[in-house]
């Protein structure tokens, strides 16, 4: 058997050293894939739990809010339902309602470009919810228009101004005060359920 030759030799110890420079070099540049990703993977995390903290933050004070704002309202328009039911004229009041539940959060996650780090499930619970609020708002502004053109106006005038004496229901004028009131007090009833289920979701997300 014919025995390599010495420039067989070298170009085969040549060709071992360079396939282990190259393993060493994969090896390392692997290595560092790794290590980056395994940082990036830990910054991620890290600003996925503030993220959750601070809306957890911001779902406790709303939902301790609205714990105490929506009975009350439903108590206040219970009364004026049943009043009016029973016949019994009384003047409409001069409410305002305000939507107290801050949207800014959910804008500077999404100016953050972060609502990638946020389950799926919770962004689009969380964009329906935040869709709410914006609507409920503008309806709020909307019966505050109707307060001001129709009710404040005429607030020291007799009771014939908003009733139909003989059927003793509001005049067509006035017609919009019940149903709007019952739609405010509907939408914080539902905003509260609302941002007591998130609270719950958003707690779950941090327990994991």
């Amino acid at each position: 058997m014919k025995k390599p030759s010495k420039e067989q030799n070298n170009y085969r110890g040549k060709s071992v050293w360079l396939i282990a420079e190259l393993l060493v070099v994969f090896i390392g540049v692997y290595a560092a894939f790794i290590f980056d990703n395994y940082r990036t993977n830990k910054q991620n995390e890290y600003r996925r739990q503030q993220i959750y903290t601070a809306l957890k933050e911001e779902f406790t004070f709303s939902s301790e809010g609205m714990k105490q704002a929506a009975p009350l309202l439903d108590s206040i328009v219970t009364k004026i339902k049943n009043e009016y039911e029973e016949g019994k004229m009384s003047k409409p009041s001069r409410f305002h309602f305000v939507i107290g539940i801050r949207t800014d959060i959910w804008e500077a996650v999404l100016k953050s470009g972060a609502l990638e780090l946020i389950d799926v499930k919770l962004v689009f619970q969380l964009s329906n919810y935040y869709s709410f609020i914006r609507f409920a708002a503008e309806e709020c502004k909307n019966f505050d228009r109707l307060i001001q053109q129709y009710i404040i106006p005429n607030t020291d005038k007799n009771i014939e101004e908003f009733y139909n004496i003989k059927t003793k229901k509001f005049k067509r004028k006035y017609s919009w005060y019940l149903e709007s009131l019952d739609n405010m007090n509907n939408y914080m009833n539902s905003i509260q359920k609302m941002t007591d289920s998130l609270l719950v979701e958003i707690n779950n997300y941090l327990e994991d």
